[in-house]
């Protein structure tokens, strides 16, 4: 490669760095606004609430962003001065599995939250959890060998920040899948619901909140899932490309999740007439204000 060859070939890899600090940017940002326009209903609804499971699992998968994403990702991408390989190394197969496990606590809570729309009927509260170890427990190992073929060295660009890498494989692809195909069948659990409760029972404002957001929620990540497939499939994208939305989808399954649970305990919180049987699976204890005949038409596990 001559010598403008070599500087074009730096160039663009700067310009493909700064778009994906732009996207990650976007996405720590997005998430770090919508947390603190929420933080007092979660104060109110979570903090304050008596804690049970799934508040334990709520605030661990709110939280991990913070960790896995605010700050090492940004680190080890980005911001990071003087990382050698090594450092790189540690920090990002510490921010993945930190990432996985996040991922999988959130679709915990949505997972709940369309067993209780089904009013936990014995077939899924048998069949929800085998195909929920069945989805996640290979993308453990697909995320190992993915992490054990990645390698860094020292950036080409003396001073960047950030860590290089110039070794991987695109395995990983199989974790987007096995989320796609599990949020594809939580979406299906969540829709046929959703047409029995409007068909007969009309649109309320609980209906919007249980079904319709949880829906919407769905298609989000649903969509998200296949644009990270869809980029790690094209040979025609930029390696630095096709991880892009990895940020955005990570921020988003925290949001939308807690988002889910939040809006719940607010409508049931406001003593909203209920015409649908089961909302969610421990939400019991949000609903001292409402009276014994809502508590029983709502039957609220």
């Amino acid at each position: 490669m001559d010598q403008s060859g070599g500087v074009a070939a730096l160039v663009e890899l700067v310009r493909e760095a700064m778009v994906l600090q732009m996207v990650d940017v976007a996405a720590i940002t997005m998430f770090v606004w919508d947390y603190l326009i929420t933080f007092g209903m979660e104060v109110e609804y979570v903090w304050c609430g008596k804690w049970n499971f799934i508040t334990a699992v709520y605030l661990v998968q709110r939280y991990l962003p913070f960790i896995d994403t605010v700050w090492m990702m940004l680190h080890v991408e980005h911001f990071g001065a003087n990382l050698s390989p090594e450092m790189c190394t540690v920090l990002t197969n510490t921010s993945r599995y930190i990432m996985f496990v996040g991922l999988a606590l959130s679709e915990v809570i949505l997972t709940f939250r369309a067993w209780a729309v089904w009013e936990r009927k014995r077939v899924l509260t048998i069949a929800l959890p085998i195909l929920f170890i069945a989805c996640w427990i290979p993308p453990i190992l697909v995320l190992h060998d993915f992490l054990k073929a990645l390698h860094f060295s020292y950036h080409p660009i003396p001073h960047w920040k950030g860590c290089f890498a110039i070794m991987g494989s695109y395995n990983i692809v199989v974790v987007w899948i096995l989320l796609l195909v599990w949020d594809l069948f939580i979406l299906i659990l969540m829709v046929v619901p959703a047409l029995k409760a409007y068909h007969y029972r009309g649109y309320s404002a609980l209906y919007s909140t249980v079904y319709a957001e949880g829906i919407v929620y769905y298609l989000y990540l649903f969509v998200m899932s296949a644009l990270n497939i869809v980029l790690l499939r094209l040979d025609s994208v930029s390696t630095v490309y096709r991880f892009m939305f990895v940020s955005m989808s990570r921020c988003l399954h925290s949001t939308l999740t807690s988002r889910a649970l939040l809006h719940i305990r607010a409508r049931l919180s406001e003593g909203t007439t209920v015409g649908i049987v089961t909302i969610t699976t421990d939400e019991s204890a949000h609903l001292d204000t409402l009276s014994s005949a809502e508590r029983h038409a709502r039957e609220v596990p």
